[in-house]
Parts: C-alpha cells; sequence; structure tokens
C-alpha cells in the first residue's frame, strides 16, 4: 500500500508541472505595464485595463487573447474537476497543439490515480508581443492557494509536499481559422511569483 502511494505522489508532481500550466522554464522578457490585466477565473469576459495605451487593432487583440486564455483555464479547470470524463469541445475551441495535449494527458493521469482537482485558482495574466491575428505572449502568476488535487475516493490532499501554490506560467497565443487558442501553457516551478 505504501509503494502505491508513493507511485501516486511521483505520478502526481509530474501532472502538476501541467496543472499551473505548461510553459518553457526560459524567462520572458517582462511586459510592459500598459498591458497589464488583473483577473480571476470568475470573472466573465476578460479586458484590457483602462491604463492600456494601445492602438484600436492591438487592443482588440489583446481584449480577444485575454477571452481565449480566460476560456482555456475555464475548461481546464473543469476538465480537472472531474477527469472521469474526457476534455470537451469547450477546451477544443480555446486550446491547441500543446496546450490541449498536456491538459488531456494531465486528465488521464488524474483519471488513472483517482485524483481530481478542487477550487479555482486567481489568474492575473499580462498580455506582451501581440502580432494581430498572429501571435502573442501571455504571463501569469497562478495563484493556485485554493484549487487543489485531492483523492476523490477520500478528499484527502493529493499534493506533493512543499510545492508553492503561486507560480510563473507562460503561454503562447496564436490565431488559428479564425480566432485567438493557446497554443502551449506552461509553469517555471523555479519561478514562483
Amino acid at each position: 500500500m505504501r509503494q502505491r502511494h508513493t507511485i501516486t505522489r511521483a505520478t502526481l508532481a509530474v501532472a502538476l508541472l501541467v496543472v499551473a500550466a505548461v510553459a518553457g522554464c526560459t524567462r520572458q522578457p517582462e511586459p510592459s505595464p500598459s498591458t497589464s490585466t488583473t483577473r480571476t477565473t470568475s470573472s466573465p469576459t476578460p479586458s484590457p485595463s483602462p491604463t492600456t495605451s494601445l492602438d484600436p487593432g492591438t487592443a482588440e487583440a489583446q481584449a480577444a487573447i485575454l477571452t481565449a486564455y480566460q476560456g482555456y483555464w475555464d475548461a481546464k479547470i473543469a476538465a480537472f474537476a472531474d477527469p472521469t470524463k474526457d476534455p470537451g469541445p469547450e477546451l477544443e475551441m480555446f486550446a491547441v497543439d500543446k496546450a490541449f495535449a498536456d491538459v488531456a494527458s494531465s486528465v488521464f493521469t488524474f483519471r488513472d490515480n483517482g485524483i481530481k482537482v478542487v477550487g479555482t485558482p486567481q489568474l492575473s495574466p499580462t498580455v506582451s508581443d501581440i502580432v494581430p491575428d498572429a501571435s502573442a505572449t501571455i504571463v501569469d502568476c497562478v495563484d493556485g492557494t485554493n484549487w487543489q488535487p485531492v483523492y476523490a475516493s477520500t478528499g484527502e490532499s493529493a499534493a506533493a509536499p512543499g510545492q508553492a501554490h503561486r507560480l510563473v506560467t507562460t503561454s503562447t497565443a496564436y490565431y488559428y481559422v479564425d480566432h485567438w487558442t493557446i497554443r502551449t501553457s506552461v509553469v517555471n516551478r523555479e519561478d514562483p511569483c
């Protein structure tokens, strides 16, 4: 029984690399404060901060990027809350490539280990490097204090010990067909925020 618990915790540690998001361990340039937005997952529609001084095309792109990012997170939170189901069409709408694959992989890992993630993380994304109708970078300090893995059968914590709850996550947005999507989302475990 002890060995299974150790394997589960090791598997969870790997899965938690995906939970906070999935991004490279290289640091992105510090985003400009003029494109910063503070949000939580409970807000219905992201929008640029009132101090944004972007040209109209870039400001419109920023709002669409933040909408896609929020949609990605909403779908991810729902998928992790009930990993007995496959990720739904909401995830397909907002995630492509590695972002989609990483969430799906985490769902299967959680399912196999009887784990679900309860609660809601706090997000504070900042958009930079916007190329309208092409790509952008999103840097976020994801606060998972109130978004934690538990064993579905007991409600006991399944979190790996000693991990920071607030981590920098870097995502890439990609304009795909006719809308913005999240292409990658990577947590940097060495960079708490």
